[in-house]
């Protein structure tokens, strides 16, 4: 007699029909140039934590898609912060597991995140992809920020990999994007 495993079914099920449930979830908030065809380069992004560049050359290389939960959110600074130049500010931001993560799915599920400081009037300074759930910058990257000398935009982008693997539904995910002036 065969032995159904509903667990296990509905999983095989969710992951297999995922693709097709999230190319018709898209919208025009929508953003990349992840979007455009051809190599995307990985150069001048520094890796931090146990992130691995395989990791993000396939985050780089997927569309992402606003949604908060899992884009993640920040705890430090404040939104509109002005910071001393003196002192290395430490970014801290969490962020929601995927969905296939609430649901017990087997293998190690890895989140990741892109940090992408940018000047608010247009140029990118600074990214960092990592697997922890703060940064600081160096010496080297704290002193791009003090020199950009207008306000920065920083936007946070998470993905969760199960194993090596990165489900549809595990990202990457537009989070929040926060405004500070370094003083």
């Amino acid at each position: 007699m065969l032995r159904t495993h509903p667990f296990r079914t509905l999983l095989w099920l969710a992951l297999t029909t995922a693709p097709s449930l999230v190319a018709c979830s898209g919208s025009d908030d929508d953003i990349g140039p992840h979007s455009q065809p051809g190599p995307i380069s990985t150069s001048g992004i520094l890796l931090e934590g146990d992130a691995s560049e395989a990791q993000l050359s396939t985050v780089l290389h997927r569309k992402p898609l606003r949604w908060a939960w899992a884009g993640g959110q920040f705890d430090a600074p404040e939104d509109q912060a002005t910071l001393a130049a003196d002192v290395t500010q430490t970014f801290t931001w969490h962020a929601d597991a995927a969905d296939f993560a609430a649901g017990g799915a087997a293998g190690d599920v890895v989140m990741t995140h892109l940090l992408s400081f940018d000047r608010a009037n247009g140029g990118g300074l600074l990214q960092v992809f990592t697997t922890a759930s703060e940064y600081t910058p160096d010496t080297v990257a704290w002193n791009k920020l003090v020199a950009a000398g207008e306000p920065i935009l920083l936007n946070l982008t998470t993905a969760s990999f199960l194993g090596t693997a990165l489900p549809e539904d595990g990202g990457p995910f537009i989070g929040q994007t926060l405004t500070f002036t370094i003083e």
